[in-house]
Protein backbone atom coordinates (compact mmCIF):
# COMPACT_ATOMS: atom_id res chain seq x y z
CA UNK A 1 0.00 0.00 0.00
CA UNK A 2 2.67 1.95 0.67
CA UNK A 3 3.97 1.92 -2.82
CA UNK A 4 0.35 2.69 -4.24
CA UNK A 5 0.65 5.36 -1.68
CA UNK A 6 3.54 6.81 -4.19
CA UNK A 7 1.65 6.19 -7.23
CA UNK A 8 -1.49 8.27 -6.59
CA UNK A 9 0.93 11.07 -5.48
CA UNK A 10 2.85 11.17 -8.76
CA UNK A 11 -0.86 10.48 -10.54
CA UNK A 12 -2.00 13.40 -8.89
CA UNK A 13 0.46 15.85 -11.06
CA UNK A 14 0.04 14.29 -14.35
CA UNK A 15 -0.98 16.76 -16.75
CA UNK A 16 0.63 17.80 -20.19
CA UNK A 17 3.18 15.59 -22.15
CA UNK A 18 6.24 15.15 -19.75
CA UNK A 19 8.65 12.86 -18.24
CA UNK A 20 9.08 11.57 -15.04
CA UNK A 21 12.45 11.71 -15.02
CA UNK A 22 16.11 11.63 -16.89
CA UNK A 23 17.18 8.99 -19.46
CA UNK A 24 13.65 8.96 -20.69
CA UNK A 25 13.68 11.66 -23.32
CA UNK A 26 13.40 9.09 -25.63
CA UNK A 27 9.70 8.07 -24.87
CA UNK A 28 8.85 11.57 -25.59
CA UNK A 29 10.30 11.99 -28.71
CA UNK A 30 9.18 8.89 -30.52
CA UNK A 31 5.79 8.94 -28.63
CA UNK A 32 5.19 12.57 -30.01
CA UNK A 33 6.43 11.52 -33.54
CA UNK A 34 3.76 8.78 -33.23
CA UNK A 35 0.70 11.01 -32.33
CA UNK A 36 1.49 14.08 -33.36
CA UNK A 37 1.94 12.95 -37.39
CA UNK A 38 -0.96 14.23 -39.31
CA UNK A 39 -3.43 13.07 -39.36
CA UNK A 40 -3.42 12.04 -35.96
CA UNK A 41 -1.85 15.16 -34.99
CA UNK A 42 -6.03 16.54 -35.15
CA UNK A 43 -7.10 13.40 -32.36
CA UNK A 44 -7.60 14.24 -28.98
CA UNK A 45 -5.32 11.84 -27.14
CA UNK A 46 -5.37 11.56 -23.50
CA UNK A 47 -2.01 9.26 -22.24
CA UNK A 48 -0.76 8.46 -19.14
CA UNK A 49 2.23 5.65 -17.89
CA UNK A 50 3.46 4.93 -15.39
CA UNK A 51 6.59 2.58 -13.60
CA UNK A 52 5.06 0.60 -11.58
CA UNK A 53 7.02 -0.04 -8.92
CA UNK A 54 8.18 3.55 -8.62
CA UNK A 55 5.13 5.34 -9.45
CA UNK A 56 7.11 7.79 -11.99
CA UNK A 57 5.70 9.26 -14.65
CA UNK A 58 7.28 7.83 -18.20
CA UNK A 59 4.95 9.90 -20.43
CA UNK A 60 1.69 11.92 -19.93
CA UNK A 61 -0.29 13.67 -22.25
CA UNK A 62 -3.69 15.79 -20.90
CA UNK A 63 -3.93 12.67 -18.26
CA UNK A 64 -6.29 14.80 -16.19
CA UNK A 65 -8.60 15.89 -18.84
CA UNK A 66 -11.61 13.86 -19.50
CA UNK A 67 -12.72 11.54 -21.99
CA UNK A 68 -15.15 8.90 -23.70
CA UNK A 69 -13.02 5.70 -22.70
CA UNK A 70 -15.54 3.41 -24.53
CA UNK A 71 -14.72 -0.25 -23.06
CA UNK A 72 -12.10 1.21 -20.91
CA UNK A 73 -15.65 1.34 -19.13
CA UNK A 74 -15.39 -1.93 -18.40
CA UNK A 75 -12.26 -1.81 -16.15
CA UNK A 76 -13.85 0.57 -13.71
CA UNK A 77 -17.36 -1.97 -13.27
CA UNK A 78 -15.09 -5.04 -13.39
CA UNK A 79 -12.63 -3.67 -10.67
CA UNK A 80 -15.24 -2.39 -8.51
CA UNK A 81 -16.86 -6.27 -8.76
CA UNK A 82 -14.35 -8.04 -7.73
CA UNK A 83 -13.34 -5.43 -4.79
CA UNK A 84 -16.80 -5.58 -3.26
CA UNK A 85 -18.28 -8.85 -4.25
CA UNK A 86 -15.10 -10.76 -3.94
CA UNK A 87 -13.78 -13.12 -6.69
CA UNK A 88 -15.58 -15.99 -5.22
CA UNK A 89 -19.04 -14.74 -5.50
CA UNK A 90 -21.93 -16.57 -7.33
CA UNK A 91 -25.10 -16.12 -8.73
CA UNK A 92 -27.87 -18.46 -8.19
CA UNK A 93 -30.73 -19.33 -9.90
CA UNK A 94 -33.09 -20.76 -6.81
CA UNK A 95 -36.69 -22.57 -7.56
CA UNK A 96 -38.46 -22.34 -4.25
CA UNK A 97 -42.26 -22.71 -2.78
CA UNK A 98 -44.31 -22.19 0.35
CA UNK A 99 -46.76 -25.08 -0.36
CA UNK A 100 -46.85 -28.65 0.48
CA UNK A 101 -44.82 -31.40 -1.73
CA UNK A 102 -45.84 -34.59 -1.73
CA UNK A 103 -45.60 -37.66 -4.10
CA UNK A 104 -44.27 -35.38 -6.93
CA UNK A 105 -46.87 -32.74 -6.54
CA UNK A 106 -46.06 -29.27 -5.27
CA UNK A 107 -49.41 -27.58 -4.59
CA UNK A 108 -48.77 -23.89 -4.97
CA UNK A 109 -46.30 -21.92 -7.08
CA UNK A 110 -42.77 -22.47 -8.25
CA UNK A 111 -40.81 -19.42 -7.84
CA UNK A 112 -37.76 -18.25 -9.65
CA UNK A 113 -35.97 -15.35 -8.13
CA UNK A 114 -34.24 -13.42 -10.38
CA UNK A 115 -30.82 -12.78 -9.59
CA UNK A 116 -29.58 -11.15 -13.14
CA UNK A 117 -27.16 -14.56 -13.61
CA UNK A 118 -25.12 -13.45 -16.37
CA UNK A 119 -23.74 -17.25 -16.66
CA UNK A 120 -26.98 -18.46 -18.39
CA UNK A 121 -25.16 -18.21 -21.57
CA UNK A 122 -21.57 -18.90 -23.54
CA UNK A 123 -18.82 -19.51 -22.42
CA UNK A 124 -20.32 -21.33 -19.58
CA UNK A 125 -23.12 -23.16 -21.16
CA UNK A 126 -23.38 -24.15 -25.36
CA UNK A 127 -26.29 -22.40 -25.37
CA UNK A 128 -29.23 -20.60 -22.96
CA UNK A 129 -31.83 -23.70 -23.11
CA UNK A 130 -29.03 -26.00 -21.98
CA UNK A 131 -28.47 -23.97 -18.67
CA UNK A 132 -32.14 -24.13 -18.28
CA UNK A 133 -32.62 -27.70 -18.97
CA UNK A 134 -30.04 -28.65 -16.47
CA UNK A 135 -32.19 -26.30 -14.04
CA UNK A 136 -35.32 -28.21 -15.00
CA UNK A 137 -33.44 -31.32 -14.66
CA UNK A 138 -32.52 -30.11 -10.84
CA UNK A 139 -36.04 -29.86 -10.37
CA UNK A 140 -36.66 -33.27 -11.64
CA UNK A 141 -33.88 -35.00 -9.47
CA UNK A 142 -35.61 -33.11 -6.48
CA UNK A 143 -39.29 -35.53 -7.49
CA UNK A 144 -41.19 -32.47 -8.73
CA UNK A 145 -44.04 -33.88 -11.42
CA UNK A 146 -46.37 -31.79 -11.25
CA UNK A 147 -46.78 -27.85 -9.82
CA UNK A 148 -50.75 -26.74 -8.97
CA UNK A 149 -49.75 -23.20 -9.56
CA UNK A 150 -48.19 -21.11 -11.79
CA UNK A 151 -43.83 -20.92 -12.71
CA UNK A 152 -43.43 -17.28 -11.47
CA UNK A 153 -40.22 -15.36 -12.47
CA UNK A 154 -39.86 -12.68 -9.09
CA UNK A 155 -38.09 -10.00 -11.07
CA UNK A 156 -38.70 -6.99 -8.42
CA UNK A 157 -35.28 -6.97 -7.43
CA UNK A 158 -34.36 -5.17 -10.75
CA UNK A 159 -36.05 -2.63 -12.95
CA UNK A 160 -37.69 -3.29 -16.04
CA UNK A 161 -35.63 -1.51 -17.93
CA UNK A 162 -33.78 -3.22 -21.09
CA UNK A 163 -32.22 -0.21 -22.90
CA UNK A 164 -29.03 1.75 -21.27
CA UNK A 165 -30.91 5.25 -20.40
CA UNK A 166 -28.02 7.05 -22.74
CA UNK A 167 -27.44 4.90 -25.62
CA UNK A 168 -27.85 5.93 -28.96
CA UNK A 169 -31.19 4.11 -30.78
CA UNK A 170 -29.18 3.23 -33.59
CA UNK A 171 -27.37 0.46 -31.70
CA UNK A 172 -30.44 -1.43 -30.18
CA UNK A 173 -31.02 -3.41 -32.83
CA UNK A 174 -27.58 -4.96 -33.04
CA UNK A 175 -26.49 -7.74 -30.52
CA UNK A 176 -23.50 -5.68 -29.13
CA UNK A 177 -26.72 -3.22 -28.02
CA UNK A 178 -27.98 -6.22 -26.05
CA UNK A 179 -29.43 -5.62 -22.43
CA UNK A 180 -30.86 -8.65 -19.86
CA UNK A 181 -32.60 -8.32 -16.52
CA UNK A 182 -33.17 -10.11 -13.11
CA UNK A 183 -33.68 -13.41 -15.15
CA UNK A 184 -32.58 -13.66 -19.13
CA UNK A 185 -30.38 -15.57 -21.42
CA UNK A 186 -27.58 -16.01 -24.37
CA UNK A 187 -26.20 -12.58 -23.48
CA UNK A 188 -29.45 -10.65 -24.05
CA UNK A 189 -29.59 -12.10 -27.91
CA UNK A 190 -31.71 -13.85 -30.61
CA UNK A 191 -30.28 -16.48 -33.11
CA UNK A 192 -32.21 -16.03 -36.19
CA UNK A 193 -31.31 -18.94 -39.19
CA UNK A 194 -32.56 -17.59 -42.28
CA UNK A 195 -33.41 -19.74 -45.34
CA UNK A 196 -34.09 -18.31 -48.50
CA UNK A 197 -36.87 -20.45 -51.11
CA UNK A 198 -35.60 -22.26 -53.83
CA UNK A 199 -36.49 -20.06 -56.59
CA UNK A 200 -36.56 -15.79 -56.27
CA UNK A 201 -39.99 -14.39 -54.87
CA UNK A 202 -40.73 -17.54 -52.66
CA UNK A 203 -41.00 -16.88 -49.11
CA UNK A 204 -38.05 -17.49 -46.89
CA UNK A 205 -38.40 -19.08 -43.36
CA UNK A 206 -36.51 -18.52 -40.31
CA UNK A 207 -36.32 -20.52 -36.90
CA UNK A 208 -34.88 -19.01 -33.50
CA UNK A 209 -33.06 -19.52 -30.40
CA UNK A 210 -33.50 -19.13 -27.23
CA UNK A 211 -37.34 -20.30 -28.64
CA UNK A 212 -39.43 -18.92 -25.69
CA UNK A 213 -42.75 -18.00 -27.33
CA UNK A 214 -43.50 -19.25 -30.05
CA UNK A 215 -45.16 -16.51 -32.02
CA UNK A 216 -42.24 -14.05 -30.79
CA UNK A 217 -40.80 -13.57 -34.39
CA UNK A 218 -42.77 -12.22 -37.01
CA UNK A 219 -40.93 -12.39 -40.16
CA UNK A 220 -41.45 -10.73 -43.55
CA UNK A 221 -38.61 -12.27 -45.53
CA UNK A 222 -38.47 -12.68 -49.67
CA UNK A 223 -36.28 -14.56 -51.37
CA UNK A 224 -33.97 -12.64 -53.64
CA UNK A 225 -31.66 -14.47 -56.32
CA UNK A 226 -28.80 -16.56 -55.87
CA UNK A 227 -26.29 -13.80 -56.53
CA UNK A 228 -27.46 -11.79 -54.00
CA UNK A 229 -26.71 -10.71 -49.99
CA UNK A 230 -28.97 -11.36 -47.04
CA UNK A 231 -30.26 -8.36 -45.60
CA UNK A 232 -32.32 -8.50 -42.52
CA UNK A 233 -33.04 -5.57 -40.02
CA UNK A 234 -35.11 -5.91 -37.12
CA UNK A 235 -37.94 -4.49 -35.52
CA UNK A 236 -38.89 -4.56 -31.77
CA UNK A 237 -42.95 -3.63 -31.27
CA UNK A 238 -43.15 -3.45 -27.25
CA UNK A 239 -47.01 -3.07 -27.87
CA UNK A 240 -47.20 -6.40 -29.00
CA UNK A 241 -43.83 -7.64 -27.14
CA UNK A 242 -42.82 -8.91 -31.04
CA UNK A 243 -39.68 -8.81 -32.92
CA UNK A 244 -40.54 -7.92 -36.28
CA UNK A 245 -37.84 -8.94 -39.56
CA UNK A 246 -38.04 -7.82 -42.55
CA UNK A 247 -35.33 -7.82 -45.58
CA UNK A 248 -34.05 -10.88 -48.14
CA UNK A 249 -32.60 -13.75 -48.05
CA UNK A 250 -30.58 -15.42 -51.22
CA UNK A 251 -32.24 -18.11 -52.85
CA UNK A 252 -31.48 -21.94 -51.18
CA UNK A 253 -29.27 -19.90 -48.91
CA UNK A 254 -28.85 -20.12 -45.28
CA UNK A 255 -27.59 -17.31 -43.05
CA UNK A 256 -27.07 -16.87 -39.42
CA UNK A 257 -27.95 -13.99 -37.90
CA UNK A 258 -28.09 -12.16 -34.68
CA UNK A 259 -30.01 -9.20 -32.89
CA UNK A 260 -30.77 -7.91 -29.90
CA UNK A 261 -33.27 -9.94 -28.05
CA UNK A 262 -35.21 -6.60 -26.79
CA UNK A 263 -37.44 -8.69 -24.28
CA UNK A 264 -35.19 -10.43 -22.66
CA UNK A 265 -37.03 -11.33 -19.48
CA UNK A 266 -40.48 -12.85 -21.06
CA UNK A 267 -38.74 -14.90 -23.53
CA UNK A 268 -36.51 -16.55 -20.64
CA UNK A 269 -39.41 -17.02 -18.61
CA UNK A 270 -41.56 -18.71 -21.92
CA UNK A 271 -37.88 -20.91 -22.51
CA UNK A 272 -37.92 -22.13 -18.84
CA UNK A 273 -41.44 -22.98 -19.26
CA UNK A 274 -41.55 -24.97 -22.17
CA UNK A 275 -38.33 -26.78 -21.17
CA UNK A 276 -40.45 -27.64 -18.08
CA UNK A 277 -43.11 -28.90 -20.13
CA UNK A 278 -40.59 -31.12 -22.65
CA UNK A 279 -38.79 -32.63 -19.71
CA UNK A 280 -42.78 -33.42 -18.15
CA UNK A 281 -42.80 -31.41 -15.38
CA UNK A 282 -46.76 -30.00 -15.63
CA UNK A 283 -47.12 -25.95 -14.35
CA UNK A 284 -51.00 -26.09 -14.06
CA UNK A 285 -51.35 -22.35 -13.98
CA UNK A 286 -48.70 -21.30 -16.80
CA UNK A 287 -46.40 -18.83 -16.10
CA UNK A 288 -45.59 -14.82 -15.63
CA UNK A 289 -42.70 -12.26 -14.57
CA UNK A 290 -44.09 -9.93 -11.50
CA UNK A 291 -42.19 -6.54 -11.20
CA UNK A 292 -44.23 -5.14 -8.60
CA UNK A 293 -42.60 -5.58 -5.09
CA UNK A 294 -46.20 -5.38 -3.63
CA UNK A 295 -47.86 -8.38 -5.16
CA UNK A 296 -47.69 -12.10 -3.78
CA UNK A 297 -45.80 -14.49 -5.82
CA UNK A 298 -47.37 -17.64 -3.52
CA UNK A 299 -50.23 -17.87 -1.08
CA UNK A 300 -47.71 -17.19 2.15
CA UNK A 301 -44.67 -14.48 0.36
CA UNK A 302 -44.43 -11.46 -1.14
CA UNK A 303 -42.36 -10.62 -4.67
CA UNK A 304 -38.66 -9.88 -3.07
CA UNK A 305 -37.40 -13.21 -2.74
CA UNK A 306 -37.14 -16.18 -0.30
CA UNK A 307 -35.20 -14.71 1.71
CA UNK A 308 -38.01 -12.43 3.06
CA UNK A 309 -40.35 -15.00 3.63
CA UNK A 310 -39.94 -17.52 6.39
CA UNK A 311 -42.48 -19.80 4.83
CA UNK A 312 -40.59 -20.88 1.48
CA UNK A 313 -38.40 -23.58 0.51
CA UNK A 314 -35.48 -23.71 -1.59
CA UNK A 315 -36.28 -26.81 -3.97
CA UNK A 316 -33.61 -26.62 -6.74
CA UNK A 317 -31.42 -24.58 -8.67
CA UNK A 318 -28.31 -23.90 -10.36
CA UNK A 319 -25.66 -21.89 -9.08
CA UNK A 320 -22.97 -19.83 -11.33
CA UNK A 321 -19.06 -20.17 -11.76
CA UNK A 322 -17.05 -17.65 -9.33
CA UNK A 323 -16.96 -13.93 -9.77
CA UNK A 324 -13.47 -14.31 -11.17
CA UNK A 325 -14.58 -16.11 -14.16
CA UNK A 326 -16.77 -14.17 -15.03
CA UNK A 327 -14.53 -11.21 -14.97
CA UNK A 328 -12.55 -12.75 -17.70
CA UNK A 329 -15.38 -14.10 -19.46
CA UNK A 330 -16.01 -10.34 -20.07
CA UNK A 331 -12.80 -8.45 -19.71
CA UNK A 332 -10.96 -10.92 -22.35
CA UNK A 333 -13.65 -10.89 -25.43
CA UNK A 334 -15.05 -6.99 -24.03
CA UNK A 335 -18.43 -8.71 -23.44
CA UNK A 336 -20.80 -5.78 -23.45
CA UNK A 337 -23.64 -7.47 -22.11
CA UNK A 338 -22.56 -9.51 -19.28
CA UNK A 339 -20.81 -5.86 -18.07
CA UNK A 340 -24.41 -4.93 -17.63
CA UNK A 341 -25.42 -7.79 -15.77
CA UNK A 342 -22.65 -7.21 -13.96
CA UNK A 343 -22.92 -3.30 -12.90
CA UNK A 344 -26.96 -3.52 -12.52
CA UNK A 345 -25.93 -7.12 -9.87
CA UNK A 346 -23.94 -4.25 -8.26
CA UNK A 347 -26.98 -1.59 -7.79
CA UNK A 348 -29.14 -4.92 -6.24
CA UNK A 349 -26.38 -6.22 -3.79
CA UNK A 350 -24.92 -2.99 -2.75
CA UNK A 351 -27.77 -0.28 -3.44
CA UNK A 352 -31.50 0.16 -3.68
CA UNK A 353 -32.34 -2.20 -6.50
CA UNK A 354 -30.90 -3.61 -9.88
CA UNK A 355 -30.53 -0.52 -11.97
CA UNK A 356 -28.28 1.47 -13.85
CA UNK A 357 -28.28 4.59 -11.60
CA UNK A 358 -28.06 2.17 -8.44
CA UNK A 359 -25.04 0.33 -10.39
CA UNK A 360 -23.06 3.79 -11.33
CA UNK A 361 -23.61 4.98 -8.04
CA UNK A 362 -22.12 2.01 -6.42
CA UNK A 363 -18.74 1.97 -8.61
CA UNK A 364 -18.44 5.73 -8.24
CA UNK A 365 -18.17 5.50 -4.14
CA UNK A 366 -15.79 2.66 -5.28
CA UNK A 367 -13.37 4.63 -6.84
CA UNK A 368 -13.52 7.85 -4.86
CA UNK A 369 -13.86 6.63 -1.39
CA UNK A 370 -11.59 3.34 -2.03
CA UNK A 371 -9.65 3.59 -4.68
CA UNK A 372 -8.94 7.89 -4.13
CA UNK A 373 -9.52 8.99 -7.43
CA UNK A 374 -11.17 12.57 -7.45
CA UNK A 375 -14.72 12.55 -7.78
CA UNK A 376 -14.21 15.13 -11.03
CA UNK A 377 -12.17 12.50 -13.12
CA UNK A 378 -14.90 9.99 -13.37
CA UNK A 379 -18.51 9.89 -15.16
CA UNK A 380 -20.04 6.37 -15.24
CA UNK A 381 -23.18 5.87 -17.45
CA UNK A 382 -23.41 2.37 -17.93
CA UNK A 383 -21.05 -0.87 -17.59
CA UNK A 384 -19.84 -1.62 -21.07
CA UNK A 385 -18.55 1.32 -22.05
CA UNK A 386 -21.21 1.50 -25.08
CA UNK A 387 -22.52 4.99 -23.76
CA UNK A 388 -20.77 7.92 -25.49
CA UNK A 389 -21.96 10.14 -22.40
CA UNK A 390 -19.10 7.69 -20.03
CA UNK A 391 -16.58 10.26 -19.07
CA UNK A 392 -13.15 9.23 -17.45
CA UNK A 393 -9.26 10.81 -17.07
CA UNK A 394 -6.34 8.74 -18.48
CA UNK A 395 -5.15 9.64 -14.61
CA UNK A 396 -8.07 7.62 -13.06
CA UNK A 397 -7.25 4.31 -15.32
CA UNK A 398 -3.97 4.15 -13.96
CA UNK A 399 -4.88 4.53 -10.74
CA UNK A 400 -7.64 1.95 -10.54
CA UNK A 401 -5.58 -0.56 -12.51
CA UNK A 402 -2.65 0.08 -9.64
CA UNK A 403 -4.87 -0.02 -6.60
CA UNK A 404 -6.12 -3.79 -8.40
CA UNK A 405 -2.48 -5.10 -8.86
CA UNK A 406 -1.31 -3.83 -5.15
CA UNK A 407 -4.71 -5.88 -3.95
CA UNK A 408 -5.75 -9.25 -3.17
CA UNK A 409 -7.15 -9.41 -6.62
CA UNK A 410 -4.16 -8.30 -8.56
CA UNK A 411 -2.91 -12.13 -10.27
CA UNK A 412 -6.38 -12.93 -10.90
CA UNK A 413 -7.11 -9.29 -12.55
CA UNK A 414 -4.58 -9.48 -14.77
CA UNK A 415 -5.15 -13.08 -15.72
CA UNK A 416 -8.78 -11.90 -16.67
CA UNK A 417 -7.26 -9.31 -19.64
CA UNK A 418 -6.64 -10.08 -22.78
CA UNK A 419 -2.97 -10.98 -23.94
CA UNK A 420 -1.62 -10.70 -27.38
CA UNK A 421 -2.00 -13.69 -29.35
CA UNK A 422 -4.39 -14.84 -27.21
CA UNK A 423 -7.66 -16.83 -28.72
CA UNK A 424 -10.91 -15.34 -28.63
CA UNK A 425 -9.75 -11.52 -27.16
CA UNK A 426 -10.02 -8.60 -28.51
CA UNK A 427 -5.77 -8.58 -28.84
CA UNK A 428 -5.65 -11.86 -30.63
CA UNK A 429 -3.98 -9.96 -33.75
CA UNK A 430 -2.59 -7.02 -31.45
CA UNK A 431 0.75 -6.68 -30.81
CA UNK A 432 2.02 -10.29 -31.37
CA UNK A 433 5.56 -9.61 -30.88
CA UNK A 434 4.54 -8.23 -27.45
CA UNK A 435 3.03 -12.26 -26.11
CA UNK A 436 3.34 -12.45 -22.43
CA UNK A 437 4.11 -8.99 -21.58
CA UNK A 438 0.94 -7.45 -22.79
CA UNK A 439 -2.29 -7.60 -20.13
CA UNK A 440 -4.83 -5.15 -21.56
CA UNK A 441 -8.59 -3.86 -22.14
CA UNK A 442 -8.92 -2.35 -25.37
CA UNK A 443 -12.17 0.10 -26.50
CA UNK A 444 -13.85 0.94 -29.68
CA UNK A 445 -16.78 2.82 -30.59
CA UNK A 446 -17.40 5.34 -33.00
CA UNK A 447 -14.67 8.23 -33.20
CA UNK A 448 -13.29 6.06 -29.73
CA UNK A 449 -10.50 4.06 -28.87
CA UNK A 450 -9.19 3.31 -25.88
CA UNK A 451 -6.20 0.73 -25.03
CA UNK A 452 -5.29 0.73 -20.57
CA UNK A 453 -3.58 -2.09 -18.89
CA UNK A 454 0.03 -3.71 -17.59
CA UNK A 455 3.16 -3.89 -19.59
CA UNK A 456 6.31 -5.40 -19.26
CA UNK A 457 9.26 -3.28 -20.61
CA UNK A 458 12.26 -5.14 -21.75
CA UNK A 459 14.37 -4.57 -18.91
CA UNK A 460 11.32 -6.52 -16.88
CA UNK A 461 9.83 -3.59 -15.43
CA UNK A 462 6.72 -2.86 -15.50
CA UNK A 463 4.40 0.16 -16.74
CA UNK A 464 0.90 0.86 -15.86
CA UNK A 465 -0.91 2.84 -18.85
CA UNK A 466 -3.87 4.35 -19.85
CA UNK A 467 -4.49 5.40 -23.83
CA UNK A 468 -7.69 7.07 -24.91
CA UNK A 469 -8.36 9.08 -28.14
CA UNK A 470 -11.61 10.68 -28.80
CA UNK A 471 -12.59 12.49 -31.89
CA UNK A 472 -10.66 10.64 -34.83
CA UNK A 473 -12.84 10.69 -37.68
CA UNK A 474 -10.57 7.80 -38.80
CA UNK A 475 -11.16 4.58 -39.42
CA UNK A 476 -10.45 2.69 -35.99
CA UNK A 477 -7.46 0.31 -37.81
CA UNK A 478 -5.85 3.68 -38.27
CA UNK A 479 -6.18 4.93 -34.58
CA UNK A 480 -5.64 1.27 -33.02
CA UNK A 481 -1.96 0.87 -34.94
CA UNK A 482 -0.93 4.63 -33.44
CA UNK A 483 -1.89 3.34 -30.07
CA UNK A 484 -0.03 0.04 -30.80
CA UNK A 485 2.86 2.39 -31.37
CA UNK A 486 2.58 3.99 -28.78
CA UNK A 487 3.16 0.56 -26.52
CA UNK A 488 5.64 -0.62 -28.74
CA UNK A 489 8.00 2.75 -27.54
CA UNK A 490 7.37 2.22 -23.72
CA UNK A 491 8.34 -1.67 -24.37
CA UNK A 492 11.38 -0.47 -25.55
CA UNK A 493 10.50 -1.17 -29.52
CA UNK A 494 10.58 1.17 -32.28
CA UNK A 495 7.58 1.53 -34.02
Amino acid sequence: MKALAVVLLALSHAGCASLGGPGHASYRKQIDAVLDAPPLDQVHFGILAVDAASGRTLYARDAHRKFVPASNQKILVTSAALSLLGPGYRYESALWSDGPFADGVLDGDLVLVGTGDPTLSRPFWPSGEEALQALADSLLAAGVRRVTGALVVDATRWDSTTVGPTWEVEDLPFAYGSTGGAFALDHGEITVVARGGEVEGDPATVSWTPLGSHDFVVAHLSTAPSDSSTRVRSDYLPESHKLVLEGRVAAAATDTLRFALRDPVRQAVATLARILDQRGIEVDGGSRVTWDATAAVTAACAAGGSAACPEARRIAGLRSPPLSEIVEAILEPSQNWMTEQLIRTLGAELGDRGSWKAGTDVVTSFLVDEVGIDSLDVAPRDGSGLSAHNLVTPRALVRTLQYMAAGPNGEIYRHAMAEPGEEDSTLERRLTELQGRVFAKTGTISNVNSLSGYLVGQDGREVVFSLLSNGSGLPSSRVRAALDDVIKVLAGIRP
